[in-house]
């Protein structure tokens, strides 16, 4: 019950934040920028549209493959769909619980392949581990490639973050007193989660399984080094921030206003849309911000600047949405208990 009642609370302080993104983002448009952006949304090439969704299907592909060939280290082999629907999934539950699709995606393994949660979970840390030296590396080439660009988008966007959480907080009149009272509150409770706990189970049994779940973890993370074909697991993570490059710029042919921006833009927007993903569930409200921050430093301006981030993120959002339904639908069909009727008749 303590369990459910934490999720609700991240859930509900996290998207409370988003939507109160969206109102401010949306209070900050005239009635005539409104207007513009309705018209935008249906002049856009839909076609464009749907290729950016389609292009991170296939990504999926590759960050399966990665990930199977991981737990293959550690002596375990597991199928195809169930790995591809779990990774689905994670980004479906992202959506709504920050970070709790990574552990799901391992807990779909743990359930259906039989494979150690602790060792799942640390072959999930190394992926993201390597999602960040790849991260590093795009960086790099930005700083190289557009160095004024980069710095000033990521100026902007810091003071425009602090500026629009500022002025939401005031407009809502949160004050002081509530804010360090929610938090104290957070604080108690897990106090009280915790002694609860120890009392249930005993500190010595907590100590020995935390080593436990820990010592699995290591051994998750060191799988790296047992990987039986390094050059193939290159390949699938070079191939997962390449597509990731080509969701960016291919979506920029939507609009004729983007449709001329270069690959390092395209850059510049794959980086700043992470960091929205990262703040809020499914970039929910800082998205279009961030996309309009950038495109209005590559002379994209007015509604277009606006439409293009809106179109772009409800389209992202949707395709997870729909991909995650079905894979939570194909994973129970995929691994049902057969019934007594379809059981095989002993000779």
């Amino acid at each position: 019950m303590k369990k459910h009642l934490g999720n609700i609370i991240k859930l509900v302080v996290s998207l409370g934040v988003g939507v109160g993104l969206v109102y401010w983002f949306i209070g900050q448009m005239s009635a005539s920028d409104k207007q513009h952006v309705i018209e935008d949304v249906k002049r856009a090439n839909y076609f464009w549209v749907a290729i950016p969704p389609i292009i991170g299907l296939v990504s999926n592909y590759f960050r399966t493959e990665r990930w199977r060939l991981l737990l293959r280290s550690l002596g375990y082999n597991p199928g195809f769909w169930n790995t591809f629907f779990s990774v689905m999934m994670m980004y479906f539950l992202n959506l709504f619980f920050p970070r709790l699709g990574e552990v799901s995606r391992c807990g779909v393994l743990a359930r259906y392949e039989k494979i150690p949660l602790d060792k799942a979970i640390g072959t999930m840390v190394l992926e993201r581990l390597m999602d960040v030296v790849c991260l590093g590396v795009v960086v790099l080439i930005l700083i190289i490639g557009e160095h004024d660009k980069f710095f000033l988008l990521y100026e902007q966007i810091v003071q425009n973050s602090k500026t629009t959480f500022a002025d939401i907080i005031q407009k809502n009149q949160i004050s002081p007193l509530v804010k360090y009272g929610v938090m104290g509150t957070a604080m108690l409770t897990l106090i009280i989660f915790i002694g609860a706990q120890i009392h249930a189970k005993g500190f010595e049994n907590i100590v020995a399984n935390i080593k436990e779940r820990i010592a699995g973890l290591v051994r998750g993370i060191l799988s790296i080094k047992d990987v039986q074909n390094p050059f193939l697991f290159l390949f699938h993570t070079v191939m997962i921030w390449v597509l990731y490059f080509l969701m960016a710029y291919t979506g920029f042919r939507m609009f004729p206003e983007t449709s001329n921006l270069s690959l390092l833009a395209a850059g510049v927007c794959l980086f700043f849309s992470g960091v929205a993903f990262s703040l809020t569930p499914g970039g929910l409200g800082l998205y279009p911000i961030f996309i309009q921050i950038v495109l209005g430093l590559y002379g994209v301006v007015g509604s277009a600047a606006i439409s293009f981030g809106l179109v772009q993120w409800t389209a992202q959002t949707a395709s997870v949405m729909i991909a995650g339904v079905i894979s939570l639908i194909l994973l129970a069909i995929l691994n049902r208990e057969p019934t007594l009727e379809e059981e095989p008749l002993k000779a």
